[in-house]
Order: C-alpha cells, then sequence, then structure tokens
C-alpha cells in the first residue's frame, strides 16, 4: 500500500526565492477588522496557510479571510513553475499556500495545481475523471467537503475525454490505500499546451539513474531540476527523497511524452530539524488511536478524538523538530457554509449575470437585495462598478446570489476592481487616473508589491485599458496592487459596450460563437480572432447586446496560467 504521508503544503522554497523571502513557519492566529462584509484582516503571528479558497474579500481561505493587498503572488507558467503573477489570477476553488508576517498579513501567495494534463477517463454519473495517472474526485452534494467549481465547464457533464485541464485539490486515500485527488477546481485548459503538472506518491526512485515514477508514469532528471521542500528556503539534494513521499512535479514536456523531464519536483514532508507553527486544511487519512494524517502530514492529535477517514478538515498545530510530527492545537470539521464575495462589479452584463472578483455571478427570484443599511435595495442598485457584498451557492462554473448588500461606496480599505482607460500618467510617482467605461475616473497610485499581467509597468502607458485591482483610500482613490493589461488594439467602441474575460467553450473551429461565463456570444462583422484560438483559451472581450444574442466587438487572448 502506498503511504500518504508527505503532502505538497506547499509555500515553495523556489516562489520564496525569486520574492526575495525568507520562509518563516509559526502559527496564523484569527483574523478581526474590516468593515465585515467577508470576514476580516488576518492578523497576529507570522505562520504558513494551505488550503481551499472559499471566497473573497479579501480573500477568503476555508471560511477566513486574509488580506489580498499585502503579498506578492506566483503561479506556473507555460515555460516555468513559478513566475510572478497579480491577485486576479487567485480562482474560487482554488490551492493557495500563503506565508504571513508577523501581524499577520500574507507575504506570499502561491497558487498550486495538483495536475495539469489529458482527461484520459471520465464517469460523469460516478463524478470521477482520470488525469496523468491519478484519480480526480469531484464533490457536488456532500457538505462535509468543499464544493468543485468549474471554469470552462457548465459542469461535470461537460467534461469530455482528451480535454486539457488544470485540477486544483488536495489529496486522498481510500480504504482500500490507493490515492487520489479531492478536487476543489476544475479548469479547461489550451489543448496544446507545452507543459504538465503530476502529483501523486513517489515510486521507483533511483538517483543513480536519474529516474523515477509518478502514478505510473516514468520520469527522468538532471542537473537543471529543481528539488524544494516547502518548509526551507534551500533546494534539497536527491537523498531527500524516499519512495512513498506524496510529489508534485512541474515538467516542461507536453502530456503524453515518455519519459517526462521533471523541470521542478517539491517534496511534501515536515523534515526532521524543522520546527514552528503551521495552518493546513485537507483530508484525513490513516486514522491510528491519536495518530492521523491531514493531507498526507503526521499529526499528532492528543484529545482530538473522533476524527475519521476522509474528513475535510482544518488544524493549526507545532511541529516536532526531532520526527517532523505536528501536534495539533485545534481542529475544526469542515462545515459548508454559503460562498462569500465582495467587491465590486466589474462586469455587468445585466442584474441576473455579472462578475465580482473575477467570479461570475447569476440571480433569480429568490434573490434578497439589502441596501447597507438594512432596508430594501431595487433590483436597479445592481450596476457597473456598484460595490456588494453576498453569499451564494456554487453552480458549476458559477455562483448563484442568494442574497446582496449593496454599499452606497466601497467602504475604505476595502477591495475594489475597475476596468477603463489610463491617462495622466506620472511613472516617477507611479500614479495615473482610470477612467471605467461607466461611473467617475479613479485617482490611483501603484502599491509597493504591485504586479502586472499580461504586460510589464512598461506597457503602462495613457491609452491602454487595463483591469486594476486594488483598496479604496478613498471613494474615487485607489492603492493598485494588481494591473492586468486587456491587450485589446480598438477600445474605442460605442455606447452601450460590454466587457467580459474568462474562459472559451463550446467553441467549434471554423464556427461563429461560443461560450464564455455562462453566456452565448456571436462574432462580429470583421473580428479578428487571436492565433490558435480554441477551447481553453482566457480572452478579454468587448461585445454589444444584439437582440437575444451578445456580438463580439473585439478579442484577445490572455495569459493561460
Amino acid at each position: 500500500m502506498l503511504s500518504l504521508r508527505f503532502r505538497n503544503l506547499k509555500v515553495s522554497s523556489e516562489v520564496l526565492n525569486k520574492a526575495g523571502l525568507s520562509l518563516l513557519i509559526f502559527i496564523l492566529s484569527s483574523c478581526g477588522g474590516g468593515t465585515q462584509v467577508a470576514g476580516g484582516v488576518g492578523t497576529g503571528g507570522t505562520g504558513v496557510v494551505a488550503g481551499t479558497v472559499t471566497g473573497f474579500g479579501s480573500l477568503v481561505m476555508d471560511g477566513i479571510a486574509y488580506n489580498s493587498a499585502t503579498p506578492r503572488y506566483a503561479a506556473e507558467s507555460t515555460t516555468q513553475p513559478s513566475v510572478p503573477v497579480t491577485a486576479m489570477k487567485v480562482p474560487l476553488g482554488g490551492q493557495l499556500n500563503i506565508q504571513t508576517d508577523a501581524r499577520g498579513n500574507p507575504v506570499s501567495v502561491w497558487i498550486n495545481p495538483a495536475l495539469v494534463g489529458l482527461v484520459t477517463s471520465v464517469n460523469p454519473m460516478a463524478g470521477t475523471l482520470t488525469v496523468n495517472g491519478m484519480e480526480v474526485v469531484v464533490n457536488s452534494t456532500a457538505p462535509s467537503l468543499p464544493n468543485t467549481f468549474f471554469i470552462g465547464y457548465a459542469g461535470m457533464g461537460a467534461i469530455q475525454l482528451n480535454d486539457m485541464v488544470q485540477v486544483q485539490g488536495v489529496p486522498g486515500v481510500t480504504a482500500s490505500g490507493t490515492p487520489f485527488v479531492q478536487a476543489t477546481l476544475i479548469k479547461l485548459m489550451p489543448g496544446n499546451l507545452p507543459f504538465t503538472r503530476v502529483s501523486g506518491p513517489l515510486t521507483q526512485w533511483n538517483p543513480s539513474q536519474n529516474t523515477f515514477t509518478v502514478n505510473g508514469i516514468p520520469f527522468s532528471f538532471n542537473a537543471s531540476t529543481r528539488f524544494s521542500s516547502p518548509f526551507s528556503n534551500q533546494t534539497l539534494g536527491v537523498g531527500a527523497l524516499r519512495n512513498g513521499q506524496w510529489v508534485n512535479i512541474w515538467s516542461q514536456t507536453p502530456s503524453g511524452t515518455t519519459p517526462l523531464v521533471a523541470g521542478s519536483l517539491q517534496v511534501s514532508t515536515v523534515l526532521p530539524g524543522m520546527s514552528g507553527n503551521i495552518t493546513l486544511s485537507g483530508l484525513v487519512s490513516a486514522v491510528q488511536g491519536n495518530q492521523f494524517q491531514v493531507d498526507g502530514v503526521l499529526v499528532n492529535g492528543i484529545n482530538q478524538g473522533g476524527v475519521t477517514a476522509g474528513q475535510y478538515v482544518t488544524l493549526k498545530g507545532v511541529i516536532d523538530s526531532t520526527t517532523g510530527e505536528v501536534s495539533v492545537q485545534t481542529l475544526t470539521p469542515y462545515i459548508q457554509t454559503p460562498v462569500t464575495l465582495s467587491g465590486t462589479i466589474s462586469e455587468f452584463i445585466s442584474t441576473g449575470n455579472f462578475v465580482i472578483r473575477g467570479t461570475p455571478v447569476i440571480t433569480n427570484s429568490g434573490t434578497v437585495l439589502t441596501s447597507a443599511n438594512g432596508t430594501a435595495a431595487p433590483l436597479s442598485a445592481l450596476q457597473e462598478n456598484a460595490y456588494v457584498a453576498l453569499q451564494g451557492t456554487l453552480q458549476g462554473n458559477m455562483v448563484l446570489a442568494s442574497s446582496i448588500t449593496v454599499y452606497p461606496s466601497p467602504p475604505v480599505d476595502e477591495v475594489v476592481d475597475y476596468l477603463g482607460k489610463v491617462s495622466q500618467y506620472n511613472p516617477s510617482q507611479g500614479t495615473f487616473t482610470l477612467t471605467p467605461f461607466s461611473g467617475s475616473p479613479q485617482q490611483v497610485t501603484l502599491s509597493a508589491v504591485a504586479s502586472f499581467s499580461n504586460g510589464t509597468v512598461a506597457n503602462l502607458v495613457n491609452g491602454t485599458l487595463v483591469e486594476v485591482e486594488a483598496t479604496a483610500a478613498s471613494p474615487q482613490t485607489l492603492s493598485a496592487y494588481g494591473v492586468s493589461f486587456w491587450n485589446i488594439t480598438n477600445p474605442n467602441l460605442p455606447s452601450g459596450t460590454l466587457e467580459i474575460s474568462g474562459v472559451v467553450y463550446d467553441y467549434v473551429l471554423g464556427g461563429n460563437s461560443f461560450d464564455l461565463n455562462g453566456l452565448h456570444l456571436v462574432f462580429g462583422s470583421g473580428v479578428s480572432l487571436p492565433s490558435g484560438f480554441g477551447n481553453g483559451d482566457n480572452i478579454d472581450v468587448l461585445m454589444t447586446p444584439s437582440g437575444s444574442q451578445y456580438q463580439v466587438n473585439a478579442i484577445a487572448q490572455e495569459d493561460s496560467n
């Protein structure tokens, strides 16, 4: 039987080295403060957190909110296992590793998929699929587990054989000892991705031959392969690896190639000699008396009786430097609560379809709208750039809002998201004016941790169309920590233009339509498609209503991460 003692808790040494940070391992304490629209900002004690994104406002991890404005963000790309990205790349259902400072504010965030590869089997009735030799389990009904969110799919039934997908989730083990990944997010990816990600127990480890196997997939490694541990800012020697360790491998080799060449291998283990405190969420396994594992990490749960294999829990504990075992301080079983989202409506299609913090939202006749003072709010209060806080439930690739509170203006220090044109840019001061498609101009100052996607700071010039994620210093004064360029060549479109971004699905090569965030879009006359346009592409779109349809007027590709 394969041991799942080790799981990738994943604050990558590579990411931390690039950010110029040292990894501190102490505990993250409780959160408080803010406007309480979706929890508060983390306070108290440095630490490491690993878990699932369950909402935004700022960044909600397993029901606890952390400040999303303070960290640097990283994710894989087509050429490297970790590159700087903006906070807007963090998805609902994503698996994150967060390092916090002494005030409890995140310093670094790593978005860490478990698998990227082709779907080789799929069973919609059972809610399972296979990717890179690993069984993936989807949850849509069990209240004791996070529900699986989808991007680029309407739901489980839309997944097809040979689709290229990204899976984010936590490792588990069946009663018979078979490993699997419990999916918290499944995202459709472009079919021609030049890289692969594989997670699973290490087997056939042969350092003399530079070979090993994971999930039955043969790998080789070379002098360029980076071996790391999430608990050290030092790379590991090959002597630290053992069969049975859960590993997470990024390979710049297309899926299906044999053998895959490991570009980066992260071993998930609490090595002897490491100490400090840790907070993590995941599945319980290998229960033996007061000892068990959470996401493959060995735990001593003295006075924590009652845990059972397969439970999703959140624990805080202390690492024993001699054994690497974690002693539990607190342990909380997962209880499904509504998704929480707060922020500005950045992509308003209608009162029944809009986007908050990159997450598509729908409403129905049962959605309750209130104003900030508790009185009933009209449906017309939902509009572009309105600041709202909502609760809802996952509906495949959207959130169905059950209740929405509409604020007269963004509360100070809360997170907002605006799309508009840049003007009066002052590079020496890092300031500019952002004029949204609708609403008042915003005065923007780039924060010290500002990051960019689909371009660099050199692309920030007057006339550029950008989306910014920022904190509201006042109603029209922003501190931006994320800037994403909309690389659309003709943003000078008529009144009534709508903007939308997301992952393409249900496109047939040579056809004139596709789906995006639950909407059916048709190409307008003379629209130029990006090279290689197809299902799984991240795109930005400017469009106008045309009868019961939406006509695409301009389109551009985004980074694939």
